[in-house]
Order: C-alpha cells, then sequence, then structure tokens
C-alpha cells in the first residue's frame, strides 16, 4: 500500500509539473471558459479517486470524485491546494496524497497579430522596385534642358509600429504611428541626346515617421514624414557635332551628399496574416548642391511581419 501512495503522488506531483495552467478561450464572442484536465497514472486495485482542491484561504472549492484517472474543472486564476485520495474495490479510501500547490494563471493570445488582418504593434520587412521621376531637369546643371531622367530603382524599408498612440483619439482614421529605416538605390541614363549624355547613381537612405490606420477590413493606409541623405555619382560627356562625327569635348563626374526631405502616401493589402503588399508614392525633394532635386517615386513592395 504504501508503494502504491507512492506511486500517486509522484504521478501527480510530475502532472503538476506537465499541466498547462492556462484558461482556454472559446470564441470570442462566447467568452466562456474551456476545462482544464489534470491526469495522474491508474493504480492497480484502485476503482475510484476521490479529488480535491482549496482556495488560498483554506476553503475547499473543489470535491469531486471520478472513476477515472483524470479530472476535467473549470475554476478562476489563482493558487490552490490539491490532493487525491484513492478508493479500492471497498469503496473505502486507502490513503490521501500530500496537499500539493499548483497555480492557474490566464494565458492571453499572441499580441503579435492582435486582429484578422494586420499586427498593431511589430517589426515589418519590406522590399520591391519603384519608378521614379524626376521633377525639375538635373541636367539644367550642364545647360541642356531637354533631358528627363526617368529609372527604376530597388526599394526597401524596417520599420516599427509602436501601435495605438495615445495622443491620436480618433477611430479608425489615423490611430497607429511608428518609424521605420528606409533605403533605395537606382542607376539611370538620360535618353538619348546628340550634344550630352550621362549616367547617375543614386543611393539614399532615411528615417520616417509613418501613421496608419486601423480599418475592420484587410486594407490600411499610411502617410509619411521622414528625410535622410542622399548619395549621388553622375558621369557625363559633352559632344561637339559641328564635325561630321560628334567630338567629346568636356568629360566629368559629380559626386554628392545631400539631404533630403520626403512626404508620402501608401495603401497595404494584408493576406495570409504576416504578409502584405505595399503601393505608393513618395514626393522627394533633394537639395542638390545648388538646385532643388525633386522627384515623384510610385513604389511596390512585399512585405512580412515578424
Amino acid at each position: 500500500m504504501m508503494q502504491r501512495r507512492m506511486n500517486l503522488t509522484t504521478a501527480l506531483l510530475a502532472a503538476v509539473c506537465v499541466l498547462s495552467f492556462g484558461l482556454a478561450h472559446a470564441h470570442a464572442e462566447e467568452k466562456k471558459e474551456k476545462p482544464l484536465r489534470i491526469k495522474w497514472e491508474s493504480v492497480e486495485g484502485i476503482i475510484q479517486f476521490n479529488v480535491q482542491m482549496k482556495d488560498a484561504g483554506g476553503g475547499i472549492v473543489l470535491d469531486r470524485t471520478v472513476n477515472t484517472n483524470y479530472i476535467d474543472f473549470v475554476l478562476p486564476p489563482g493558487k490552490y491546494q490539491i490532493r487525491i485520495g484513492a478508493i479500492n474495490k471497498f469503496e473505502k479510501t486507502s490513503f490521501w496524497t500530500d496537499w500539493d500547490e499548483i497555480e492557474i494563471r490566464k494565458s492571453e493570445k499572441s499580441k503579435i497579430f492582435s486582429n484578422a488582418y494586420a499586427a498593431n504593434v511589430g517589426l515589418t520587412i519590406r522590399g520591391g522596385l519603384a519608378y521614379s521621376m524626376i521633377l525639375p531637369n538635373l541636367n539644367k546643371k550642364y545647360n541642356d534642358s531637354l533631358l528627363k531622367f526617368q529609372y527604376m530603382a530597388y526599394v526597401g524599408s524596417v520599420g516599427f509600429n509602436f501601435g495605438n498612440s495615445k495622443y491620436i483619439n480618433a477611430n479608425n482614421v489615423i490611430k497607429y504611428m511608428g518609424i521605420e529605416l528606409d533605403g533605395s538605390f537606382c542607376t539611370f541614363d538620360d535618353r538619348y541626346n546628340p550634344t550630352f549624355k550621362s549616367s547617375l547613381s543614386q543611393m539614399t537612405v532615411g528615417i520616417n515617421l509613418f501613421f496608419r490606420t486601423q480599418l475592420s477590413i484587410p486594407l490600411q493606409f499610411y502617410l509619411r514624414l521622414g528625410g535622410g541623405a542622399a548619395y549621388t555619382y553622375q558621369k557625363f560627356t559633352k559632344y561637339n557635332i559641328a564635325s561630321l562625327t560628334p567630338i567629346p569635348y568636356q568629360v566629368g563626374s559629380i559626386k554628392s551628399l545631400d539631404p533630403y526631405a520626403k512626404i508620402g502616401v501608401s495603401m497595404e493589402i494584408n493576406f495570409l496574416y504576416p504578409l502584405s503588399l505595399n503601393i505608393g508614392v513618395d514626393y522627394f525633394n533633394i537639395f542638390y548642391q545648388d538646385e532643388t532635386f525633386m522627384s515623384m517615386r510610385y513604389f511596390v513592395m512585399l512585405g512580412v511581419r515578424i
């Protein structure tokens, strides 16, 4: 009998260690609690078990006899003590285990995705392509107003959404905010001109403050304000076409590191929970040496929230 008591006590301690004392909730609208289960090893010659639990104040909150080696119950979160009595085939309690302490904790659903479409808080990584148009003609520096630069760029960003801002008391409008680090890289050429040819590479790195809506559909809108630095490298050649064969008479290059400011809007389509498609436009104003270098950048990026 002592051996049986030791086996049952050991089984109980093991059950207490491995049991997840979390309250599992049913559908959010029902808000009904699912029962917890404690299971222990069956003991030969024991046909029933009497399970007792008492709260921190010493009051009995559960006293039930079961024919199985487990019990399902519902109790609020808190600290309790439990013991189990073994009932033999003569319907007599052979022994009781010692009182063991257990704690029931309420388990929360993951906050990574706080609604069905997009997370309110989290880190988002995006990457994609952009098509840019320089609004004023950069080639004015070379006295040639016929050139217009257009180019494709690789773009990416890493952003962190802070969640609901306590400074914004709007529902489903501009409700969430965060910051992001973004960058782009591109190389582009001018269109053909017999007197002037150039190639330009540009890299931008900056920080944005963004505001985001929280709509109940899988579509959100962003407003971004930001700034940073733009590194520009341009090579150019001017030709003399007075002769039958154009002759280059001026070859040069310009390197420049300049600040920029930008404002942009975009929409984000969420799918498969962590994934999103981002489509938007940014207005750039790069203070390029003694010129203002303005451009519109239309981008498409895929994003993933981690």
